[in-house]
């Protein structure tokens, strides 16, 4: 009996050993999720951060475009009252050349708006890389397009 009973406790040591070792890989694994969760909200606040900084960007654009655009009206307005003052028909050459500068000054806005346009893009770009990085480097999934799910969103993979 007593080779039994020392038996039957290497076998219950066996069993304990085994339920604390998949203790041990539970808590890892809740751990590791742990980590993915919390990586998962600090990428999704740089993604907010990164639309922000985008939107702050877009209204820069915006506040120097309108700049651009006053600044450019008062002077055309200031050279048409110069002119209108000499007391010269405005024909010819002279009204092309007019003409001219506000289509180059009407461009200048434009460029002003693309260059704030793509600065957001940029920034939101960067921020979704930023966040995708952190995602994998704690063993989150990255967000990615549907597209490039392709037919696993139809159902799972085999």
């Amino acid at each position: 009996m007593g080779m039994d009973q020392g038996m039957t406790e290497a076998i219950q040591r066996g069993f304990n050993l085994a339920g604390d070792f998949m203790n041990l890989v539970d808590e890892a694994g809740s751990s590791r999720s742990f980590a993915a969760a919390a990586a998962e909200e600090k990428a999704k606040m740089l993604e907010i951060d990164a639309r922000g900084n985008a939107l702050d960007a877009r209204q820069r654009a915006n506040e120097d475009a309108r700049l651009v655009r006053s600044d450019a009206e008062e002077l055309r307005a200031r050279q048409n009252a110069d002119w209108g003052q000499s007391g010269l028909a405005m024909s010819g050459s002279k009204k092309l050349v007019r003409e001219t500068g506000r289509i180059k000054d009407h461009q200048t806005e434009e460029d002003v708006l693309f260059k704030g346009r793509m600065e957001s893009e940029e920034t939101i770009n960067q921020g979704r890389h930023k966040a995708n990085l952190l995602r994998i480097g704690n063993k989150a999934a990255p967000v990615r397009s549907s597209l490039s799910l392709g037919s696993g969103i139809y159902g799972p993979r085999r």
